[in-house]
């Protein structure tokens, strides 16, 4: 019983100093503390102050990207590392020293899937750019950073009034009141 112990012990302890020792001595790899929103404009309304005609920050709660290696994004790369951001936008995790692209998960999808999940309600409010609009917007990069240090990266997207950040709507309804 002693020796199973003592055994146990050892066998603990070499796992916890090569685990301890492996994080310590990878210079490698970096802290990366990512957050993402989302700048949503005034759509008028009653005439507002300063503030408010300024628009807002959202947080993009539970996002998922994609993170390519490389310097220039090609349709069918291999995906190094899948990131979920929580409730406020927000991920950490380690890259190695590189350069790195980023993209949404969505544009992953086939096409006719992409465009699927991006339609516009059905109304005759919106007008659709057509299939090579939604083509382009899925092999576009959403960011391209390079990794040297631990490091924070903030990600900003604009967003239009009544269709979002979708690039290949265009909200042709009346204008607010």
């Amino acid at each position: 019983m002693i020796f199973r112990i003592a055994l146990f012990a050892a066998l603990a302890f070499t796992v916890a100093c090569g685990t301890a020792k492996k994080n310590d001595t990878d210079p490698s790899m970096k802290v990366i503390n990512f957050h993402g929103n989302v700048h949503k404009p005034y759509c008028g309304g009653a005439r507002p102050n300063p503030d408010v005609a300024a628009g807002y920050y959202e947080s993009m709660k539970f996002e998922k990207f994609n993170i390519l290696k490389g310097k220039t994004f090609t349709e069918g790369m291999e995906i190094y590392k899948e990131i979920t951001l929580d409730v406020e936008g927000n991920a950490t995790f380690n890259l190695p020293i590189g350069n790195y692209i980023l993209v949404q998960a969505d544009k992953f999808l086939s096409l006719e899937e992409f465009m699927k999940k991006n339609a516009p309600l059905e109304d005759k409010n919106y007008r659709v750019k057509g299939t090579d609009c939604y083509q382009t917007w899925k092999n576009t990069a959403d960011m391209y950073f390079t990794v040297e240090n631990d490091t924070t990266i903030e990600y900003r997207q604009k967003a239009k009034c009544w269709v979002g950040t979708n690039a290949c709507i265009e909200y042709v309804g009346p204008p607010a009141p």
